[in-house]
């Protein structure tokens, strides 16, 4: 039976892909519940459904209509991936579960959502003995993000880029700066470490070097406030990083949640030592890089 699930759950990954573009995503970053899955890579939560088996009289025929099993099975599919959402970690401190109960209108919202999430159709199996299995999916960002990110990451206005003096010469600079990053690749492979909805970088001195205090709301809820991959050299030709990315590595986790990293002092000083660098943690273009689950 285990082994059974685990070929479902692959089936599952693959069938989220968009196309052959995204063959690569099998390395995607994917956290495996009783019922369903969350794919950090790709930012989608997905659930199963499964309708009791129909009731079979002697005649052989089945007691429940075909129609009925496929709406109880959506039905359970939904219920799931609420299940699944409301244990979704948001940070080292709470979970989406720690929301929904202090604001029981968020609840009610959550689970107007998933009555909406759409049915992965092609992955709709029907069996001999009347069983129907289907899956529900939800996107993490955009409505769910707005609704459950901390209250801490607001919207934030435009910054301006302090741009170096230029040179008396005349002369057309045609390069830009090795120094002005356009993003950020946190290396957090080899290090225990779980992702979540809102993870922190800071220094060896645990001062914020990227987090809910340097995201700007309305980049956090369309694109994340961070990607996660599990393959080093995507993230660093990925477009949400653009051309020229800090390449960072992280020393550690930190205890307890291992969701948010230690960076080196001398990493964070290159972010702090130029202005270039709060454009784009504004935009969230981070992306954490961590081992296969």
């Amino acid at each position: 039976m285990k082994g059974q699930l685990v070929i479902a759950y692959f089936i599952i990954i693959v069938a989220f892909s968009s196309g052959p573009a995204h063959a690569a995503d099998i390395l995607s970053l994917i956290e495996i519940k009783d019922n369903g899955t969350i794919d950090w890579t790709q930012a989608v939560v997905a659930a199963r459904g499964i309708a009791d088996p129909a009731a079979y009289h002697y005649s052989a025929k089945p007691e429940r209509q075909p129609q009925q099993a496929l709406t109880d099975a959506i039905n359970k599919a939904r219920h799931n991936l609420l299940e699944t959402i409301v244990g979704i970690r948001i940070d080292s401190q709470s979970r989406v579960i720690d929301v929904v109960e202090n604001h029981p209108s968020i609840m009610a919202q959550l689970r107007g959502m998933t009555y909406k999430a759409p049915e992965v159709e092609n992955l709709r199996k029907y069996r001999y003995d009347g069983t129907v299995e289907v899956w529900s999916q939800m996107k993490l960002n955009g409505g769910f993000s707005q609704l459950i990110l901390p209250p801490e990451i607001r919207h934030i206005e435009s910054i301006k880029q302090v741009l170096p003096p230029q040179k008396p010469t005349g002369l057309q600079i045609s390069s830009r700066s090795p120094e002005i990053f356009t993003g950020m690749v946190v290396d957090a492979r080899g290090i225990v470490a779980v992702p979540v909805i809102a993870p922190k970088i800071l220094d060896e001195n645990l001062q914020e070097v990227f987090g809910p205090t340097y995201a700007s709301r309305e980049f956090a809820v369309q694109h994340g406030v961070a990607s996660y991959t599990t393959n080093i050299w995507k993230a660093k030709f990925h477009p949400r990083v653009l051309d020229n990315p800090i390449i960072v590595k992280a020393l550690k986790s930190v205890w307890p949640g291992s969701c948010d990293f230690i960076i080196s002092n001398a990493d964070a000083d290159k972010l702090r030592k130029a202005s270039e660098h709060l454009l784009f943690l504004r935009e969230c273009r981070v992306i954490i890089v961590l081992d296969p689950r």
